[in-house]
């Protein structure tokens, strides 16, 4: 098998770009940066921001746009893809309950009966993902409408690529958080268009709850953390923890720590993107 043939290209779609960075082969690696060129960006215009139009034209221009970017190798009919999404584009939840005896199909059936009543649409016009977690007590749930899954495999094949992965931001965020097993945290991960928190108690992951953020609050640190708090106490589960016992994991977008670190116990900066720079950039990291 030729070496061209590995998968190749990661992506990350944000709300406003799409990034897109061709990865050398094993055995090829031309610097630290883990991609052969930088990466390259199409902007998503403004006029289409939130659309799932918007996105797969962007996609599909970015991904013709590598095509001539490998450093003249010859390269096969398809080319592989791993895909991060923002998490604008997804839906999560976190249910708890025993779920150690179910099979997969009953915990889809579950993840989307969730979604179908919470957002009031129908189960068949979504795609889910789910992780049993915490010796089956948790289920960690995602849910992407079909007509984006369905678009960003055909944008794939039209271009002659293959979507090896396609998955959010979020879980992949979650498993990098390194919190202490009896700990009590909340995870805020700040982007573009959407404020998230996660509640973790005593080490597990307990609530998640997510606030649409308008032009110009991404950028406002004292905002986010006015709105952190609210996060807090609509998801804060166990009796008796108290903001002021909370500390707060500050990812995404950078973010002045002051406010946050008025309003809890201490914020917690996780390790930054190797690749810095917008969202979607930083999405990149998560693709390999």
């Amino acid at each position: 098998m030729s070496p061209w043939s590995n998968d190749r290209l990661a992506v990350g779609i944000g709300t406003r770009e799409i990034v897109v960075g061709i990865r050398p082969p094993a055995w090829w690696r031309p610097g630290r940066r883990g991609f052969v060129a930088d990466p390259l960006c199409v902007v998503i215009p403004d006029a289409h921001f939130g659309s799932e139009t918007g996105v797969l034209d962007a996609l599909g221009a970015a991904l013709a746009a590598t095509a001539g970017r490998d450093g003249g190798a010859k390269r096969p009919a398809a080319r592989g893809a791993h895909i991060v999404l923002d998490d604008f584009w997804c839906c999560h939840a976190i249910l708890r309950g025993d779920f150690r005896a179910l099979h997969a199909r009953e915990l889809e059936e579950i993840a989307l009966a969730h979604f179908s009543d919470t957002y009031g649409v129908a189960a068949e016009s979504l795609v889910t993902r789910f992780d049993v977690r915490h010796g089956g007590r948790a289920l960690f749930a995602s849910a992407l409408p079909r007509t984006l899954y369905d678009g960003i495999l055909a944008t794939g094949t039209s271009g002659d690529v293959r979507i090896r992965c396609l998955r959010a931001g979020l879980p992949e965020t979650l498993n990098r958080v390194a919190v202490k097993s009896d700990g009590d945290a909340m995870l805020l991960v700040v982007g573009e268009a959407l404020l998230q928190a996660v509640m973790i108690e005593r080490g597990e992951w307990t609530a998640y709850d997510a606030q649409r953020l308008f032009p110009g609050e991404s950028g406002d640190a004292s905002r986010l953390a006015e709105l952190a708090e609210q996060l807090f106490e609509r998801s804060a589960t166990r009796t008796g923890l108290k903001r002021d016992d909370c500390k707060v994991y500050l990812s995404g977008v950078d973010t002045d720590a002051a406010p946050f670190e008025a309003r809890f116990a201490a914020v917690i900066l996780p390790r930054r993107a190797a690749l810095d720079g917008s969202p979607a950039r930083r999405l990149l990291e998560y693709a390999s």
